[in-house]
Order: C-alpha cells, then sequence, then structure tokens
C-alpha cells in the first residue's frame, strides 16, 4: 500500500521502492531503423545495411540506432536461430560490420533470444555448465516450443545460467564493437509447465514462482556484462519483457503488434499505462511489426504519433514480404523527414525528461489523469498525452480525419502549437482541422519548452544554440539538463543542470541557475515568450538591455536583440549564452504610453 494525495506523489514513492528509471543514453533518443529482412539475405547482409544507411542520408532522415534482427545468428546450413552465432555468409566480418556502423554514427543493436535448440553449436558448453531450467522432478532439463523446434531454455535465476551468458555475450557480441544489449522473447513462454524447476541460488522453485525474474535477471546479466567490457559507459540494454522494477536496467516495448488503425490507437494507453507503471521508457513498432505493410496514411500517423515514445523504432516483419521504411510512399516522403526531424528539435526537453524520470519515477508520455487528476474527465481520455510536462499532443487516429476532437484539461490555458499559438481555456473539447502532415500539439498555459535545431547524428554532432518557448501564465519552472550522453561521469557531479524559473507579470523574470561541473557546448540561446495582450516594452539579459527590432530581417540577422512577432504574439529575445552560470533575462510588458494621450 502506497500513500499520497496525487498520482506524481504514489508513482514517486512506487520507484523508490522498485527503483528509478535507469538514465538512457543520448543516443537511444535518436531514430532506429530495422526490419527482420535486413538480416534474412542468403549473403552479405552487411552491404545491404550499409546501402539502407546510404538511402537515410541521401534522404536527408536522421537516424542513430539499427536493430540487427536474429537473423544473423542463423545456422548457415539449416537457418535456425543459435544465440551467440555468427552467420559467415550474411556477416563475414562482425567487427569491421560494427566499426563501419560506427564510424557512421550507427548503433548497432543484436537480437538475443534465450531458448536453445539442440544443435546449437555451443550445446556441449551449455550442458557441462548445467545451464537450463528442468523438469519438475530437478533430474532433465525441460523442454517445449521454439524457434524451430524443442528447445531449452536458460535459467537466469541461477549464477550458472547468467555465468555463462554474460561469457558468451562478452565475447561473442559485446567485444565485437556494440555496447548496447537486445533481449528478445525474455517471457520464457515456451516454459509452459508451470512446475518446471529454476535454481533459485541453489533453493529451488517453480516457475509459477519465478518465471518473472527471468527477464529482469536477463537484464541485470546484461548490465553485468556492459560494464566489464566498456567500464564506465552508461548501460543500453532492451527488453521485450519485464515486471516490476524492469526500468532499473532497460527500455522496453509493447511487443510484436498487428499493423492496423486499431493497434495505432491502442498502443498510446498501453504506453501511458506502463509510465503509470513506472517504466517511462516504453515505445510500440511503428507501422506495426506483424500483418501486411502499412498503408500509407496509417504509416504518416504511426509516424507522428512515434516520434513523441522514448523509444522510436520502425521495425517490421511483415507477412506480405515488404518492408517497412521513411521512404516507401513517395508522396509522403517530405511528411516523414518532417516528423522525423521534429523528434530530433525536441531531444534537449525529451532528455530533460528522461532526467525527470530517473528521480522522481515521472513517465516521458502522460496520461492526462497524471498531471489533471482533479478534472474529471481527465480520467476518461485514453487517446491523448501529455509529452513531457508541458506539450499536449492529440495525434490523429482514424482513417480519413479530416478533423480531430481534442479535450483540453481544465485548470490552465492552452496554445494551439499549430495555429499560431491561439488560446483556448480548459475544460472544454475543441475540434481543429487536419491535414496529412498535421501533429496536433497544444502548450499548457505555463510551461518551458527547450529545443533545438542543431542535433542530427546525437553523439557526433554538438548542440551550439536552445530555443526556448515560456508560456507565463503563472510561475512556473522547468530543469533543462544536460551531459556527456553516454558515460556515467553525471554520477559524479558531471552534469549540467539548469533549473529555469519563470516569475510570471508585467515583468517576466526567467532565471537560469545551473549546478554541475559539465561544459555545455551551448554557446547561443533564443526565447520566445508568449504574450497575447501586448508587445515588450524593452528586454535585457542580467540588467543589460538589448536592442529592438521593428523589422524581423534586422533581428534575424542581429547577433542580440529583441522582436514582437504579430503572427503568433510572441516576444522573441536572442543572445550569446553568459558566461556565469546564474543569469536572467527579463521582459518587460509594463504599461507604456507612446503619444502621453492615455487615460489614466
Amino acid at each position: 500500500l502506497l500513500a499520497g494525495e496525487t498520482l506524481p506523489e504514489i508513482l514517486n514513492e512506487y520507484t523508490l521502492l522498485t527503483g528509478r528509471s535507469a538514465l538512457p543514453t543520448k543516443q537511444s533518443l535518436g531514430y532506429c531503423a530495422s526490419t527482420m529482412y535486413y538480416a534474412e539475405l542468403e549473403k552479405n547482409c552487411d552491404e545491404e545495411i550499409y546501402k539502407v544507411i546510404d538511402k537515410h542520408e541521401k534522404e536527408g532522415i536522421l537516424i542513430d540506432n539499427f536493430w540487427l534482427a536474429s537473423g544473423y545468428s542463423s545456422g548457415e546450413k539449416d537457418n535456425l536461430r543459435y544465440v551467440f552465432n555468427w552467420n559467415h555468409k550474411r556477416f563475414p566480418d562482425p567487427e569491421k560490420f560494427f566499426e563501419n556502423m560506427n564510424a557512421r554514427g550507427i548503433n548497432v543493436i543484436p537480437n538475443l533470444k534465450p531458448g536453445i535448440l539442440k544443435h546449437h553449436p555451443y550445446i556441449d558448453l551449455f550442458e557441462k555448465n548445467d545451464v537450463f531450467i528442468k523438469t519438475p522432478d530437478g533430474k532433465a532439463p525441460y523442454y517445449g516450443r521454439w524457434w524451430g523446434g524443442e528447445g531449452r531454455f536458460f535459467d537466469f535465476t541461477g549464477p550458472n545460467g547468467r555465468n555463462t551468458w554474460k561469457q558468451l555475450l562478452e565475447e561473442n557480441i559485446l567485444k565485437k564493437g556494440t555496447k548496447t544489449v537486445w533481449n528478445d522473447n525474455c517471457e520464457m513462454d515456451g516454459v509452459e509447465d508451470r512446475d518446471a524447476q529454476c535454481d533459485f541460488e541453489g533453493k529451488k522453485g517453480t516457475m509459477a514462482e519465478l518465471k518473472i525474474l527471468h527477464s529482469n535477471l536477463m537484464a541485470y546479466t546484461a548490465k553485468q556484462a556492459l560494464a566489464d567490457v566498456y567500464p564506465g559507459e552508461r548501460p543500453y540494454i532492451i527488453n521485450r519483457a519485464g515486471y516490476a522494477g524492469i526500468q532499473r536496467y532497460a527500455q522496453t516495448w509493447c511487443g510484436d503488434n498487428y499493423t492496423s488503425w486499431k493497434s495505432l490507437k491502442y498502443n498510446i494507453p498501453i504506453i501511458t499505462g506502463m509510465g503509470l507503471s513506472g517504466q517511462p521508457n516504453e515505445g510500440a513498432d511503428i507501422g506495426g511489426f506483424a500483418g501486411p505493410a502499412p498503408t500509407e496514411e496509417l504509416f504518416v500517423r504511426w509516424v507522428q504519433n512515434g516520434i513523441f515514445q522514448a523509444r522510436f523504432s520502425i521495425h517490421s516483419a511483415s507477412n506480405d514480404n515488404t518492408v517497412t521504411e521513411p521512404w516507401m510512399f513517395r508522396e509522403s516522403a517530405d511528411t516523414i523527414r518532417d516528423a522525423i526531424l521534429l523528434r530530433y528539435r525536441f531531444t534537449p526537453y525529451l532528455y530533460s525528461a528522461e532526467y525527470e524520470a530517473s528521480q522522481t519515477g515521472a513517465p516521458i508520455m502522460r496520461a492526462l489523469v497524471y498531471d489533471f487528476q482533479n478534472d474529471p474527465k481527465a480520467w476518461e481520455e485514453s487517446f491523448e498525452f501529455l509529452f513531457g510536462r508541458d506539450i499536449l499532443v492529440a495525434n490523429v487516429l482514424e482513417e480519413g480525419a479530416k478533423t480531430r476532437k481534442v479535450y483540453l484539461p481544465a485548470g490552465c490555458t492552452w496554445y494551439d502549437m499549430n495555429d499560431n499559438l491561439r488560446a483556448y481555456k480548459g475544460g472544454q473539447t475543441i475540434e481543429v482541422p487536419v491535414t496529412l502532415a498535421s501533429i496536433p500539439m497544444f502548450l499548457r498555459g505555463s510551461a518551458v519548452v527547450v529545443t533545438t535545431e542543431d542535433v542530427k547524428h546525437i553523439l557526433k554532432d554538438t548542440m551550439r544554440q536552445i530555443d526556448l518557448l515560456v508560456a507565463a501564465e503563472t510561475d512556473t519552472s522547468f530543469v533543462l539538463y544536460d551531459d556527456d550522453g553516454h558515460t556515467e561521469d553525471y554520477k559524479n557531479g558531471v552534469y549540467a543542470k539548469t533549473t529555469i524559473t519563470v516569475k510570471a507579470g508585467d515583468r517576466t523574470d526567467i532565471r537560469f541557475a545551473t549546478e554541475g561541473s559539465y561544459e555545455s557546448p551551448v554557446e547561443r540561446m533564443t526565447l520566445k515568450l508568449v504574450s497575447k495582450k501586448k508587445g515588450a516594452l524593452w528586454a535585457s539579459v542580467d540588467g543589460q538591455q538589448l536592442p529592438q527590432y521593428i523589422v524581423r530581417d534586422g533581428w534575424e540577422a542581429a547577433e542580440s536583440g529583441w522582436y514582437y512577432n504579430l503572427p503568433d504574439r510572441t516576444i522573441w529575445v536572442k543572445f550569446a549564452k553568459p558566461a556565469k552560470k546564474d543569469f536572467t533575462v527579463t521582459v518587460s510588458t509594463e504599461k507604456f504610453d507612446l503619444i502621453g494621450m492615455a487615460e489614466d
């Protein structure tokens, strides 16, 4: 029983008990390409994958990760899956493959499965080390259904299974050149006898008692292996399954979803539900994993939804011999590219949300009720969500839609981010027009959203400018978090944690206070303050007033200054980031009488 007055309090207590979310690598937030077919060619799959990366670059589609499906591990004669094996017809030189992909900024993520077929090349080692789950009497390995036939299953509840798995994971996968582990099929559903025996650290137990432990222990073993091979690096692990506490180790996803409009829609409450269950790092296979290829409209809508998921991957094994790829429909390729680019622009906001999740358990994709539990209608809304704290997203989820009804929670103003920040009072349902390119988003009345135009490959390119969108209906604050994105140095204070405090009023003060020893690469900042009633009188940075520009072209050409943008009625401020860790930007909208004829 967990006590608290609010859902955030309850989730904070729950993740304090079961473990805080692991702070992910920055690269894990980038787009991940995949399909089972890329690793299923008769030979030279590596060359085909290079061409796929070439195609992303040619199309201008940003990419950071590549999921390597289990075909790489198949036998060269029988095409059956053998975990830790390499098919050298398909991948003649695995080390060179990883080297080439890493040089291009692409993190390759190989698939691993815990079931073992009888002709596995390491079967003698497995039997010698006694690694398998056993029959109920404990006298023989348990056999169950597996990919390609009858199989046995690693027992992660005992040191024999974990140590053998760890040894081969290090030697045959990680030391080849990858820093990421993808644990698939880790539900152990092939062990159907609930009385099958597990080691349980020598104490023995049944699958009925211990099944849920295996997926978490598989991730735990991967974390140990990564620490051995790459000391000081942050682990990046992906699990298809997990129980309470899996957030300590791994990102998860919604499993093998089916290509349909229903899947697109209902993956949302799955992800927001996982967020309310302590796992903020969740996603779905974009476009659908099983079934036929998505239609053009469905695919666009799925990508537009996927860019808000912590795990953002197009992954498929379509049953009509097709491959789901960003450019598969030429007419909508630009729309897909723009959506993926938007994901990358949100990187500083998303990474800061990940930091918050690691500290409090707060979800990334939030059910509306998480922040608005006193609004009865928020309890009933399953298909809208908050992206972080300050952006409400109402993706288009219906085929052929020309409009989208959106419920805006009570208690604040909401600004339509696709309609010049048009203001709406909360507590009402509105209907907005949509096109195929529409991603309906609404800014909370008191908000700070930090984006950037500088991110491409997340770990290769440096973010030198950030852009803030600020709404100050009331006082508010936001923690902007940054570090090197891949090491564990942040645990020793090597981070930049900037608390942005907004004091609302005719003089809006936006104070930046940074702690930590990480040297941020950010050199320049822009700030857009929502000001629907009037423009600014002046703007300053730490008391130094900035020049005003009446014409937008002058503001854009200047190094610093401010400008009032009438279409969306925002005050634009730009300046070089001060060297000091603490500084304040002030924007005055105080009353001003230009010609001296105002009434008292």
